[in-house]
């Protein structure tokens, strides 16, 4: 049963209870990401502003090169995680758990070996699009993934089964 199913006679406790038992796979994801994202990335930047003795208000602007590469690592993954966490969540929601949190956590995985290349290297366009292209197609099988649930609702109200 999916979420958006649900009956509206639910109580919080119930609603929550059940949140909680059917989308606990998207919910580990979701705070893996949030950890990997706080924990790393930002962590990275404050190191290496304390290693060029970089302030905090100064942007990326005449930076060193490996604090402007975490800089730019950093607003990446910003960037990129609103797209997979919306899918994703939208995914879990419509009725596919299991399937949102195996893509999510394989998007995760493979944004976190994009930052450490990107960081690592000197940026190397060959490098990035080893780990930019795969976490790509996940958010697309995705959104792929929503359609289909999407057109399938909107043929059986348009089809009735037994009409």
């Amino acid at each position: 049963m999916s979420i958006l199913g649900a009956s509206s006679h639910m109580s919080v406790d119930t609603f929550s209870t059940e949140f909680v038992r059917m989308f606990w796979a998207p919910c580990g994801v979701t705070i893996a990401w949030l950890m990997q994202y706080g924990m790393i990335d930002f962590i990275c930047i404050g190191a290496s502003r304390t290693y060029f003795n970089w302030g905090f208000p100064k942007g990326s602007e005449g930076a060193p090169e490996p604090l402007a590469r975490a800089m730019r690592v950093h607003i990446n993954q910003l960037e990129n995680s609103n797209h997979m966490l919306f899918t994703m969540w939208m995914c879990a929601l419509c009725g596919r758990p299991t399937f949102a949190a195996a893509c999510g956590a394989l998007w995760v995985t493979v944004r976190c070996l994009y930052g450490f290349k990107y960081r690592m290297t000197k940026g190397t366009l060959k490098g990035i699009l080893q780990f930019t292209i795969p976490s790509y197609l996940i958010v697309h099988i995705l959104y792929f993934s929503n359609d289909q649930f999407i057109l399938s609702i909107i043929i059986l109200l348009i089809y009735p089964i037994g009409a």
